[in-house]
């Protein structure tokens, strides 16, 4: 994890700066994906303030921002703040994880296998379309794949995005 720390109208002493990278290493207890953390130490008359950008992976950034008349108890109140913020993105995360693997959350659940269960179905008629309109069309849906009826085969086929940009086409065996 990189730390980048900066000062606007104060020089921050040595103490300071250690202070901010020892509690600063320490969020990774609380979420390791952190890959930098970005620090603004600055003084507005009585106002001390510290500013935090944690940057995440998946470019999701999450910043903390107090002050005080104590540059240590700033930096302590935002630090604070970045872990709630840190333990609540994780948890968030766990939930979609299980939710995807169609496992329900609950308390007090055992060891015990369900059976695997449909979560969601997308149950939707066209009209039959050729294969070039089925590509616009998965462009506009936004999706990984379409499932179409091809005009000419009068048979169901599927359209997908391939890693390397192109679309492939899936048609039933004749």
């Amino acid at each position: 994890m990189k730390i980048k720390i900066a000062e606007r109208h104060t020089d921050a002493s040595e103490s300071v700066r250690s202070y901010v990278v020892d509690k600063t290493e320490a969020l990774e207890r609380y979420y390791d994906r952190i890959i930098s953390v970005d620090v603004v130490l600055s003084v507005e008359k009585q106002r001390q303030i510290a500013e935090l950008h944690a940057h995440l992976t998946n470019k999701k950034v999450i910043s903390a921002r107090e002050e005080s008349t104590d540059m240590y108890a700033s930096i302590d109140r935002a630090i604070d703040r970045l872990k709630r913020q840190l333990v609540k993105f994780k948890d968030q995360l766990h939930e979609v994880k299980g939710r995807s693997h169609g496992e329900p959350r609950s308390e007090g659940e055992g060891t015990e296998k369900t059976e695997p269960q449909i979560i969601r179905t997308e149950t939707y008629f066209r009209k039959p379309m050729t294969a070039e309109e089925a590509m616009l069309q998965l462009d506009a849906i936004e999706k990984d794949f379409l499932v179409f009826i091809d005009v000419e085969t009068d048979e169901v086929a599927i359209i997908y995005h391939r890693r390397d940009g192109d679309y492939g086409l899936i048609e039933p065996r004749r």
